[in-house]
């Protein structure tokens, strides 16, 4: 339980609500806060300060300060009045309704901020992937933009170079003549043999300057070297003596004939304990079945010592209820179950383990046994009405027994309807009926 503050502080102005919490010096947890307009809360483990507040609070506007030694709350009014108390008095079923309001609405606003973040977070990741996307085809637009002007450029480049050299090839070889000097009729001689070695020598030198200035005008355009691909190795086989005798010997080696199928059986040697057997613990396990069968021995009953002739559920059946007469009930369990052991087909033997358990005390038992020896007598005859109904009976006095009293009277009644001439089932249903009045919240 937790520990409730009451040594806290107060005070009001027009506005705002002053509350001063103090932290106890003893070590403690971390403060929890809930603050909510009709109701706030502090939790430090193991104390707890709460508060109704006289009117609703703003919380939005509110502040709240955690010290080392106090908290402090500065809580907002919505309607500047002054308040009488601080808090509305409250009986606890109210508070505990205020409780369960905030609480749903409180559930409710963190679901409906939920869901706003996920549909924020959803706009947020379209306006992300649109932005990348106009991102994207600027960048495209730039590297188009930057790849038509380079293509222009070099064709105008190209263009500029065609043009000057068709301009070069145009040009007259023919010189002019100075003025005054075209109409005049001039009979020369014709040029000697070495004089038309010198002007051709001179007009070749002319061509050779022209091309040199033209080339060095152009711009000089780098040979792109060819790379040739290595030839691709020529794969020879290698071959290995080594590995044609293996290929022989596989081939003329003869394998042997499948073994036959057959059954291997195993047995093991039996064993009490589930555990492996180790050498280290043999004398205690040994110490353990003899400490039992002395204990067996003593309650009158042990399976090892029966003869063969002895091996039979009736005969066990029947030691058991001579162990249940004199009131050896611990014998009686284990003959019963040793009869169990060998046949688990009889109900009597799971019936009358149930009142020994019954008579120990061991009321879950009684329970499984009574419902295993109903299960096996079916189909329900006239027989073994009498049987069913001591069962019914017993299993309803175990559930008494163990607190269900509502369940038991059903059990009751359902086993009066099969003996309904039965006084003590009647007398056991007005006791568990009149124990049910007195204690109606039982299960």
């Amino acid at each position: 339980m937790p520990i409730l503050v009451k040594d806290f502080t107060w005070s009001q102005t027009n506005k705002v609500v002053h509350i001063r919490v103090p932290l106890n010096p003893v070590a403690h947890e971390k403060v929890d806060l809930f603050p909510t307009e009709k109701y706030i809360k502090a939790n430090f483990s193991p104390f707890l300060f709460e508060v109704f507040p006289l009117y609703d609070v703003d919380i939005k506007k509110s502040k709240c300060f955690v010290k080392e030694d106090v908290i402090i709350l500065d809580l907002m009014k919505y309607e500047e009045v002054t308040w009488e108390c601080l808090e509305k008095e409250l009986t606890k079923e109210e508070k505990m309704k205020i409780r369960q309001e905030v609480l749903e609405k409180c559930l409710e606003q963190a679901k409906q901020e939920s869901e706003e973040r996920k549909i924020k977070k959803s706009q947020l990741d379209r306006y992300t992937v649109q932005q990348a996307m106009e991102i994207d085809s600027q960048q495209h637009k730039l590297m188009d933009s930057r790849r038509d002007f380079e293509r222009k450029k070099a064709m105008d480049e190209l263009e500029e170079w065609r043009l000057g050299k068709v301009s070069v090839t145009e040009e007259p070889n023919e010189p002019k003549l100075p003025e005054g000097q075209g109409d005049e009729k001039i009979k020369a001689l014709p040029p000697t043999k070495c004089e038309e070695r010198v002007e051709v020598k001179e007009d070749k030198n002319v061509e050779q300057v022209k091309n040199e200035e033209k080339i060095n005008k152009e711009p000089q355009s780098k040979p792109v070297p060819r790379v040739q691909k290595p030839p691709k190795p020529v794969k020879t086989p290698v071959k290995s003596e080594y590995v044609e005798k293996k290929k022989q010997e596989t081939a003329k080696r003869v394998l042997p004939k499948l073994r036959p199928t057959m059954n291997l059986e195993i047995n093991h040697t039996a064993r009490t304990f589930p555990t492996p057997s180790r050498e280290s613990t043999a004398e205690e396990e040994q110490a353990w079945l003899k400490n039992i069968t002395l204990a067996r021995r003593a309650t009158g009953f042990v399976s090892e010592d029966l003869r063969p002739e002895e091996q039979d559920p009736q005969w066990c059946k029947a030691k058991g209820d001579e162990f249940f007469k004199s009131g050896n009930f611990l014998g009686a369990i284990s003959a019963y179950t040793h009869g169990i052991t060998l046949s688990d087909k009889l109900p009597s033997l799971f019936a009358n383990r149930s009142a020994t358990h019954f008579a120990l005390g061991n009321f879950n038992k009684c329970l499984n046994d009574c419902s295993t020896a109903l299960d096996l007598m079916k189909p329900a005859c006239e027989s073994n009405r009498r049987s069913r109904a001591k069962c019914i009976a017993r299993r309803a006095a175990a559930l008494a027994r163990l607190g269900y009293l509502n369940k038991a009277i059903d059990e009751m009644k359902a086993a009066s309807k099969l003996l309904p001439d039965d006084e003590t089932i009647k007398k056991d249903i007005y006791d568990m009926e009149r124990a049910w009045e007195q204690n109606p919240d039982s299960d």
